[in-house]
């Protein structure tokens, strides 16, 4: 029997839940509240950058908004709670709902993931709210995430930043706000989510929850969430940055790849994702300029990898001498 191949999808992590599948969300309650109470007062700002680290709660936020503004009926404990078996909850989660447009990287013809943003779809943006509500509420856009537009892309945006139709909400999931352009900045509301508890991240995860990655999530439930779906197994992952930073880096991300669930492009984006974490964990103690510029060559390597079908143990080798120049080079 032929076994299909799965379409990748660009704005999930491998194996784990959708965000606009998840109905569950644990910390930022005062950032929920102000969404709702903005939505509920009618003092809703056209559109909020949703920023912070990866792993946060950002696109599953944004998503919670999105059902409520579209007409999902409320059931829960906190403000933007719905019914998954809502039939606009449903709509929402298999993204058929007429006034949803979710911006996010596209496939090329390849079917590959392309490494940005491009400025064709950023202008499908315009379309959508060109066009009046298909059921006369809200139309609710998002964007996930601003870091993946590429400048042109993020231009087109611009246009509807300056110009915001009426009964319209923008929302813009940012890892990175600082690298956004300003005058996206500037015409946003700002909402900052912070990491939270880590008995926070302990029941985002369930009751089997893995202390070595609460630990190494920092406070990202999504971030936990996502390693935990990818079956890594951290035991003394809390030694790995201390390792890396004495040259040890080939038998550190070697492990890892090794015992990472998946297909072989979402293993090692898996372990480079946590080689940036580890190299900008070893700037900040260690101070230098060459673990800032291996972090930067890591978060490079990882679109080219993906973009460009590098073999992943070629990648991984080249991930190993960007970690240990720079370890080299603080000794």
């Amino acid at each position: 029997m032929k076994v299909e191949k799965a379409i990748p999808i660009t704005d999930k992590e491998p194996n784990a839940p959708h965000p606009r599948e998840t109905y569950s969300f644990v910390g930022h309650d005062l950032e929920e509240a102000a969404l709702a109470e903005a939505f509920a007062g009618g003092r809703m700002h056209h559109a909020w950058l949703l920023a912070g680290p990866k792993g946060l709660g950002k696109a599953t936020l944004a998503y919670r908004f999105a059902r409520a503004a579209l007409g999902a009926k409320h059931a829960g404990a906190r403000p933007l709670d719905c019914d998954p078996d809502d039939v606009t909850a449903r709509r929402v989660a298999a993204l058929s709902h007429p006034d949803l447009f979710v911006l996010r990287r596209s496939l090329n013809d390849r079917g590959k993931p392309r490494r940005e943003i491009t400025v064709d779809d950023a202008r499908e943006l315009g379309v959508f709210f060109s066009l009046a509500p298909s059921e006369g509420g809200m139309r609710v856009a998002i964007i996930d995430c601003v870091d993946d537009l590429n400048r042109n892309a993020a231009n087109a945006i611009l246009k509807t930043l300056e110009e915001p139709p009426a009964r319209s909400v923008l929302l813009l999931v940012c890892h990175a706000p600082g690298a956004a352009l300003a005058t996206i900045r500037s015409r946003c509301r700002r909402l900052a989510l912070r990491p939270v508890a880590d008995d926070r991240v302990r029941v985002a995860m369930g009751a089997d929850a893995d202390e070595a990655l609460v630990v190494l999530a920092k406070g990202r439930p999504g971030r936990a969430i996502a390693l935990k779906a990818q079956g890594v197994d951290l035991a003394g992952a809390e030694n790995a940055p201390a390792k890396i930073a004495l040259g040890g880096a080939a038998s550190v991300l070697s492990a890892l790849y090794e015992k990472m669930s998946g297909e072989p492009f979402e293993r090692l984006a898996g372990v480079l994702e946590l080689a940036s974490d580890w190299a900008r964990e070893a700037g900040a103690g260690q101070g230098g300029e060459h673990w800032a510029e291996a972090w930067s060559a890591l978060e490079t390597l990882r679109w080219e990898a993906e973009g460009l079908d590098m073999d992943p143990r070629h990648a991984l080798a080249r991930a190993v001498g960007m970690l240990d120049r720079a370890a080299a080079a603080r000794r």
